[in-house]
């Protein structure tokens, strides 16, 4: 299964190997490598996906974290203020990523990523119980 990341696709689910939703027409395949395959999370400031690395022959798992920031339309000015503080918070987060490599307790960082306007980190998939 793919799983099509455009937060407004009504029916994001799609075959396994398609390469264009569907649905919405949107890319599939985040960097053309990174295929989202099932929704594991969702929070304030964006979602979280359980993806495979189709770059690599044994497809490993791998997580695409999804910036989305919450609008709101009561105070434009403030929202925006606060979407664009947000964003720099994201991108910091994958700077620290990569500043700290590999670590046995922190995921590792594959990619930082904007497509379609939305920003995205792909990191290392821990299997584990959730925390």
């Amino acid at each position: 299964m793919s799983y099509c990341l455009n937060p407004n696709c009504s029916k994001a689910q799609n075959p396994p190997a398609a390469k264009i939703c569907r649905n919405c027409r949107s890319k599939l395949l985040l960097r053309d490598r990174y295929r989202a395959i099932k929704a594991i999370g969702q929070g304030g400031f964006g979602r979280t996906f359980l993806a495979v690395d189709e770059d690599k022959p044994s497809k490993p798992r791998c997580v695409i974290k999804q910036f989305l920031p919450p609008e709101t339309p009561l105070i434009p000015s403030a929202s925006n203020r606060n979407s664009k503080k947000a964003a720099e918070l994201f991108e910091q987060e994958a700077m620290r990523l990569d500043e700290l490599g590999k670590h046995p307790q922190i995921p590792e960082l594959l990619a930082y990523s904007i497509q379609d306007s939305r920003q995205y980190v792909v990191q290392e998939f821990i299997d584990g119980q959730n925390l």
